[in-house]
């Protein structure tokens, strides 16, 4: 089953909180959403192992800019990647 645009928002919406919500609802098991975070990481340049997907890409670059960081500047892709595991400093 592939990956819709609601998926994706609902996993970056709700997957810090609450990983067993975000499989139940999008069918995805958890290794498999961790794989779907990874392809972000991937095309903002920070792992290497695939070229990324441009829509999960694009709702994370929507979602970076409706999450400022202290409310002010737009999360940036370093900072997305930190905050949802897919990187280290």
């Amino acid at each position: 089953m592939k990956y819709t645009k609601e998926h994706v928002r609902f996993i970056l919406n709700h997957y810090l909180k609450d990983e067993d919500l975000c499989v139940k609802e999008s069918g995805h098991s958890l290794s498999s959403i961790k794989l779907m975070l990874q392809n972000i990481g991937a095309t903002y340049g920070f792992l290497n192992f695939s070229k990324g997907n441009p829509m999960y890409t694009q709702i994370a670059d929507e979602y970076r800019k409706n999450n400022p960081i202290q409310g002010r500047n737009p999360m940036s892709e370093k900072s997305f990647c930190m905050r949802f595991g897919i990187i280290n400093n």
